[in-house]
């Protein structure tokens, strides 16, 4: 496994590193929604698709004191509204800009030189950005 090391961008962490909602497809047949995730390290893009259990996965990985959290909350009747959905997308944008920022502030306070391993594989760090990343397996 590899992670992003923050030494090695070319700017500062915080206006390196960017992940926002570009898009969204409705699984009608499972009931739940995709969010296409567009990634952003220094001159590298990239895509991942995660639905919201796949942030709430990560949320609670990162925050196992859920009372650290601030994930928008789920919802079980309507989360395929259209208006929910843009809702949402915005909710998800906001936090995934507030995690990166506060990994990299906690990552800064460790002294460390790369992101937690969750966040690593939620963003898939290790898949696309070999020239900032370090192998850790050897």
């Amino acid at each position: 496994m590899a992670l992003l090391e923050l030494a090695r961008l070319q700017q500062p962490y915080e206006a390196a590193v960017n992940a926002k909602i570009s898009s969204h497809r409705v699984v009608v047949e499972g009931k739940y929604t995709l969010y296409t995730v567009q990634v952003t390290v220094d001159t590298y893009a990239w895509t991942v698709e995660r639905r919201y259990k796949d942030f709430d996965i990560l949320d609670q990985q990162r925050f196992p004191d859920r009372s650290q959290s601030f994930l928008p909350p789920k919802k079980v009747v309507g989360n395929l509204d259209l208006e929910f959905i843009n809702e949402r997308k915005s909710e998800l944008n906001k936090y995934m800009a507030a995690l990166l920022a506060k990994e990299i502030e906690h990552q800064k306070q460790l002294g460390a030189n790369s992101f937690s391993m969750p966040v690593a594989r939620f963003f898939d760090f290790h898949e696309y950005v070999s020239q900032f990343v370090r192998n850790l397996t050897g």
